[in-house]
């Protein structure tokens, strides 16, 4: 029988204009993903989001991101868009991960302690900014959504997962 692994719960917020999504490179300070191109996102615990669907759950944890990471430009968040888990991350602990659409009015300031740069990327220039980065669930939950919702012509993620939180 396996240990069970740590969890790890986390929001992704996914902000997108046609077929370019809004990405954030992870400070070297991070414990997970160091300087890997990312989704902005923040770890929560589990009780705090009952029902993931449910918008008004998700906002609190939107303001801390934003407070936090994003120097506190409002978060818009649309709508739920998928959720997936994976107890196989490099991060060794299971993870829970809940996808977003959000929409910023403004560019945020990024804290460097969290995110040391930005973009907007087409699926080829993520492909090209993150290549030999290790990829974690976020980006293959959005690959896959992205992908299926047409709003890229293909995954773009070297490992493609399914929903299935």
């Amino acid at each position: 029988m396996k240990p069970k692994l740590p969890r790890l719960h986390a929001v992704i917020g996914v902000r997108y204009s046609g077929n370019r999504t809004y990405y954030v490179k992870r400070s070297g300070k991070m414990a997970n993903y160091p300087g890997v191109w990312s989704l902005p996102s923040i770890q929560f615990d589990h009780k705090r989001l009952p029902d993931p669907t449910d918008l008004s759950n998700v906002r609190p944890l939107m303001d801390k991101l934003s407070r936090e990471r994003l120097g506190g430009v409002p978060i818009v968040v649309r709508r739920f868009l998928t959720a997936g888990n994976s107890a196989e991350s490099p991060v060794g602990k299971h993870v829970f991960l809940y996808l977003y659409e959000i929409e910023l009015p403004r560019e945020p300031r990024l804290n460097p302690d969290y995110y040391t740069e930005a973009a907007w990327l087409t699926a080829r220039d993520y492909e090209q900014r993150s290549t030999g980065e290790p990829c974690g669930l976020c980006l293959r939950l959005w690959s896959d959504y992205a992908w299926m919702s047409g709003i890229t012509d293909r995954p773009f993620v070297a490992q493609s997962v399914g929903s299935n939180a």
